[in-house]
């Protein structure tokens, strides 16, 4: 039964966006700017330090390793080897100090991006983890993991577990409301979740479609995407009027992420590509081709002048995505 709800649901505004057609072969488009080499499987995992100064890269399957780049000139600083398990999810903390590390292996490793010292393992769910986010303020950490108690939340400093939150089969992914007082988790086949942070009561259960749900809220909180097993992402409003469109990924369960501000945000293609889409309009807004392989983790810079794509190729491609997402003077200084 709902309790209530801070989200609103609407009928679709259009029909959903043609698919554009891709080609992969010959060069890469020309917002390429580095290719970056060190796994030796899939790429997972990718997540930017708040500052834009390094990028994380986390491998899959075969390859759990962590590689930390700098996303500017390409440059391989240090790598942090796994004794065992994939490196399905990372974030960092608001403050750049830590990188949350998910792993098959049910654990979440608390690291220093820095130097890739290990700071502390959080143990305390079943299943492994397949997404890991902080807080708006960085003192909770949210995993989705293969269990029942599908949702776990700890206390950062502590390292204690706070509460344990339900969806039947497990969960896929996990992401907090910009204003931190909520908490979305879409579930390993189809169902979508919201609690309050702060009780952890649950708030709404509905659907997003069917199998593995990938969830991104965006950066001011108005905006949730979902993908699911279907080519289509769907665009939820948040709070204020009822709304939502879907566009044509073009891809089952695209990985997903908001630049800045809420107002774009990149999805897999067909045919090994990366498309940026405009939120407000639904319309595609650039579609870039290079990876030989479909693209599994998606990441924007903190200013939206780099989308780092990491592929099933063994490669991270860096674009440059300056001439296509608008950063304004108040994104444009996390570059500082």
């Amino acid at each position: 039964m709902v309790i209530r709800s801070t989200l609103l649901w609407a009928g679709l505004l259009g029909a959903v966006l043609p698919a554009a057609a891709a080609e992969t072969e010959g060069e890469p488009s020309p917002e390429f700017m580095h290719t970056l080499e060190a796994h030796v499987g899939l790429v997972q995992s990718l997540a930017f330090s708040p500052d834009g100064k390094l990028l994380a890269s986390g491998g899959g399957y075969t390859d759990g390793a962590m590689h930390f780049w700098d996303p500017h000139t390409g440059e391989l600083k240090h790598t942090v080897r796994r004794p065992r398990g994939t490196t399905s999810s990372l974030a960092f903390s608001p403050d750049g100090t830590l990188l949350a590390c998910g792993s098959d292996d049910t654990t979440i490793r608390l690291l220093d991006p820095a130097t890739g010292k290990l700071r502390r393992i959080l143990r305390g769910v079943k299943g492994g983890i397949n997404s890991v986010a902080f807080s708006p303020d960085g003192k909770l950490l949210a995993c989705a993991c293969d269990a029942d108690i599908a949702v776990a939340v700890w206390n950062v400093a502590k390292g204690t577990l706070v509460r344990g939150m339900t969806i039947r089969w497990g969960a896929h992914s996990v992401a907090f409301t910009g204003d931190g007082q909520m908490l979305v988790g879409g579930g390993r086949f189809g169902s979508l979740l919201f609690w309050s942070t702060k009780s952890g009561s649950a708030l709404r259960t509905t659907t997003a479609g069917t199998g593995k749900v990938n969830v991104a809220v965006s950066p001011d909180g108005s905006t949730l995407a979902t993908s699911a097993k279907s080519v289509v992402v769907k665009l939820w409003q948040v709070a204020g009027r009822s709304r939502r469109r879907s566009i044509a990924a073009g891809v089952h369960n695209s990985p997903l992420a908001f630049a800045p501000e809420g107002k774009y945000l990149a999805t897999a293609g067909p045919n090994a590509t990366a498309r940026i889409w405009n939120v407000a309009t639904g319309k595609l807004v650039v579609e870039l081709r290079g990876h030989q392989g479909a693209i599994a983790a998606l990441g924007f810079s903190p200013d939206g002048s780099i989308l780092a794509t990491g592929s099933e190729d063994k490669t991270v491609r860096l674009w440059d995505t300056s001439k296509h997402v608008v950063i304004t003077p108040e994104s444009a200084t996390r570059k500082e």
